[in-house]
């Protein structure tokens, strides 16, 4: 199965109003991305929905929405991110959501991790598609 570590750029719209400002608050936000190769060019649309308790984060879920070119092939597939953090230490659990994949990416599998460092972010995605 190819690997690809591809560089990306996020931007996030402004988020929407909460229920509560009282800890622990639970928001939604949205985030642009786009990918820059090499393994895959274009972009994406997270939707994220995140608790905090007033110092950082705690949890978070999302879905992103994928559109580009991964390899040589052009399409479309989603991304189902669940992370968290205990004790200061970060964890997320990111696969291609089964079925997902749409024109030259139909019946993508895969999963990967996302990396930010002092030079960005990172996402790391190891995928199968069928022969």
């Amino acid at each position: 199965m190819p690997t690809i570590r591809v560089p990306f750029t996020i931007t996030a719209r402004p988020s929407e109003p909460v229920a509560s400002d009282n800890p622990p608050v639970v928001g939604v936000t949205t985030f642009d991305k786009v990918f820059a190769g090499p393994g895959l060019t274009g972009s994406s649309v997270v939707r994220m929905v995140s608790a905090h308790d007033g110092t950082g984060p705690l949890a978070y879920v999302a879905l992103e929405r994928v559109q580009g070119r991964l390899g040589d092939v052009d399409g479309t597939f989603v991304l189902q991110h669940v992370g968290s953090i205990s004790l200061g230490v970060p964890s997320l659990a990111l696969v291609v959501v089964s079925g997902s994949g749409s024109a030259g990416l139909a019946g993508l599998s895969g999963t990967g991790a996302i990396e930010h460092d002092d030079d960005g972010a990172t996402l790391t995605l190891t995928y199968a598609l069928p022969a």
